[in-house]
């Protein structure tokens, strides 16, 4: 999945450890927790759904007339 060994990395304490996120070593305790997260979610009958780029749930507003009756 990723270049680094990720298995001589120390365990991450959970998502607040904000020490050394941005390095590539944090990053890769950050990417390993959480797909030890989804593996957890999906043994114990979680589903993942893919969807759509395109869908929304809302529903695009009317543009509201601004400043001097134009649309801002």
């Amino acid at each position: 999945m990723s270049e680094l060994d990720e298995s001589s990395l120390e365990v991450s304490g959970g998502w607040n450890d904000m020490d050394d996120n941005h390095s590539i070593a944090g990053r890769a305790r950050i990417r390993a927790q959480l797909e030890a997260d989804i593996q957890a979610f999906l043994s114990e009958g979680g589903r993942i759904e893919q969807v759509d780029t395109s869908f929304r749930t809302d529903a695009p507003r009317k543009v509201e007339v601004g400043f001097n009756n134009r649309s801002m």
